[in-house]
């Protein structure tokens, strides 16, 4: 029978509300979160990457390490992103061909453990894909 971990670090958000439901306290830390925009609108889309490039910003300063960021779209804007205080002397950016080839750009970052964060973006991820992700993730962390 496994044993619980609980000896992580947590990444508070810092809005009591949304901390208090995580139950943590924050994002655990060295484990797999999915994020999605709520619809597929423009605003929505820039919103949830401005989220994610603020979390990232925040874990790269902690961490101390660069932060990965793959995707296959090619609308990535940097300046916006340093606007959320994600520099881009503190990213690797990543441009796979493909959802497959992401996957396996992330799997590399997760097992080398360079990056402070990775952020991905795929847009088709298989369930199977993502519980190996997270298989991924534990046996790193």
């Amino acid at each position: 029978m496994a044993t619980p971990v609980t000896d992580y670090r947590v990444l508070p958000l810092g809005v009591a509300a949304i901390d208090g439901r995580l139950g943590t306290g924050g994002l655990r830390a060295g484990a797999l979160h999915e994020a999605t925009a709520m619809s597929a609108s423009l605003a929505d889309d820039a919103a949830s990457t401005l989220f994610l490039a603020g979390i990232a910003a925040r874990e790269a300063a902690n961490a101390g390490g660069p932060v990965l960021w793959a995707t296959c779209r090619t609308d990535l804007y940097a300046p916006a992103l340093a606007q959320a205080g994600l520099a881009s002397s503190d990213v690797i950016y990543a441009q796979p061909y493909d959802d497959a080839a992401l996957l396996a750009v992330i799997e590399d970052a997760v097992r080398d453990g360079t990056p402070s964060a990775i952020i991905a973006e795929a847009s088709k991820i298989s369930m199977v894909a993502t519980r190996r992700l997270q298989l991924v993730a534990a046996e790193a962390d």
